[in-house]
């Protein structure tokens, strides 16, 4: 009913330093695709202003990352670990390398009409789930003046849902921290609006009001993740057609409760039941000064199972805020609803989910420093096959610092702590505690 565009071409290197891989590692395929985003973006970005400038722009960043992870293997790796790095065991450390890109490209043929495309590409090892290399978002907008003040807005096509006060920088990309809040990294991993969306933004109460409506689709396993494997933290965007691992629970085994759930994971956006879902919100800003949002999603899915997956029903309100005081920033954010799929006759799922965070962050011309407060928390009503409960936090604390336009360097200390008793039911370790140190060079363009 909504089909995704392609993916790009695919590679993958592998590079760990230090690190103890408990399966082999696949032999990479040539490593091109990596770097084929930033090439392109600063070949356009040293066009001639004047050939370039009245119809495309380009963003894009080039990172290079070393990571200290502790902890359980990550949850890439069909694990029970919270983070996209992790060790062999609790209590455990290893030290590994990471690339990644970036490009987001913007083309105007109208002052009305703008077509945008954003594009990813990861260096990861080979054990991992996934693809290093796709589109994240594609869509095509149409603008209009109604009148001095008031604007009509269309996109058609697969766009993140436009509620985030944390990724509000071009090409979904965050300036607090390297890796997102819970909230937002599952919003990253699993969840992305295919069909149309319309907004008017006017001015009100000496600021900008904007409402806006989205009816979607492919998007009908949004809920597998949050469910089965949990809460997250990272800064990997999913792309259009990945599939990613689960965890390996024992209602997946033969003649478990969902042994006919496809066992080479879950794919994130995906069309089964061929409804229709819808989101709602609405957005009051004074821009440099102070914003509120509020929104409601329902994807309307039907519950029943079809080609290897089921047809997750998730509605949940998200609200949000910020206040700029001088070089302070205050933002907070929060969602809370349900989840659930299968007969509720038989072996299923329902459950509760609530997930917020807190930060303050200062910044200067040349600095930026940032601390965040993260709490998320899920609870199991239906009482079948594993428990879904789980309740942890976590705090981020982040250093940023820009010797010259467009380089930034940054270091990150993450420390999450929480308990999955899924895993113990499985047989596994119940502990999924990770904490991590990150160092970065990033360029953006």
């Amino acid at each position: 009913m909504f089909p995704g565009p392609p993916l790009l071409a695919r590679g993958r290197l592998s590079i760990a330093l230090g690190s103890r891989w408990r399966r082999p590692v696949i032999p990479p395929p040539p490593v091109w695709p990596v770097f084929l985003l930033s090439i392109m973006g600063i070949g356009l970005s040293l066009l001639p202003r004047a050939s370039v400038a009245q119809s495309v722009a380009v963003d894009g960043i080039v990172a290079g990352r070393a990571i200290a992870a502790f902890g359980r293997p990550t949850w890439l790796e069909g694990e029970y670990g919270r983070l996209s790095e992790g060790a062999e065991a609790p209590g455990e450390r290893d030290a590994h390398f990471r690339g990644l890109a970036h490009l987001g490209l913007d083309w105007k043929p109208g002052e009305r009409f703008r077509i945008h495309v954003h594009g990813v590409a990861r260096m990861e090892p080979g054990t991992y789930g996934g693809d290093p290399a796709g589109v994240t978002e594609v869509f095509t907008q149409f603008r209009e003046e109604m009148s001095p003040g008031t604007s009509i807005r269309f996109r058609a096509g697969t766009l993140f849902p436009g509620t985030s006060r944390e990724n509000t920088q071009p090409i979904w990309s965050s300036p607090y921290t390297l890796t997102l809040s819970a909230l937002n990294t599952w919003t990253g991993e699993e969840l992305r609006l295919t069909g149309l969306e319309t907004a008017v933004t006017t001015g009100a109460a000496g600021g900008e009001l904007q409402l806006a409506a989205t009816a979607f689709g492919v998007n009908d396993t949004l809920g597998a993740l949050l469910a089965w494997r949990g809460w997250t933290m990272n800064d990997r965007l999913t792309t259009l057609g990945e599939l990613l691992p689960l965890p390996p629970l024992a209602s997946f085994r033969p003649g478990g409760g969902f042994a006919d759930q496809r066992d080479d994971g879950t794919r994130p956006f995906q069309e089964l039941d061929g409804r229709v879902g819808w989101q709602a919100r609405a957005r009051w800003e004074r821009p440099q000064r102070a914003a509120m949002e509020l929104s409601y999603l329902d994807n309307r899915g039907d519950r029943e199972l079809r080609h290897g997956q089921y047809s997750w029903a998730t509605r949940f309100w998200t609200a949000g805020g910020e206040i700029r005081l001088g070089l302070v920033t205050l933002v907070g954010e929060a969602a809370a609803g349900e989840t659930g799929m299968g007969r509720q006759d038989a072996v299923h799922v329902d459950m509760d989910f609530r997930a917020g965070y807190v930060l303050a962050s200062w910044a200067s011309s040349k600095a930026r420093l940032t601390a965040r407060y993260d709490r998320f928390k899920n609870v199991d009503r239906d009482g079948t096959a594993e428990p879904n409960d789980e309740t942890g936090d976590a705090w981020t604390l982040a250093a940023f610092w820009l010797p010259v336009p467009r380089f930034r360097l940054g270091i990150e200390w993450l420390d999450l702590r929480a308990d999955r008793p899924a895993a113990a039911a499985s047989g596994a370790n119940p502990n999924t505690n990770g904490r991590r140190l990150e160092v970065e060079a990033r360029l953006t363009f």
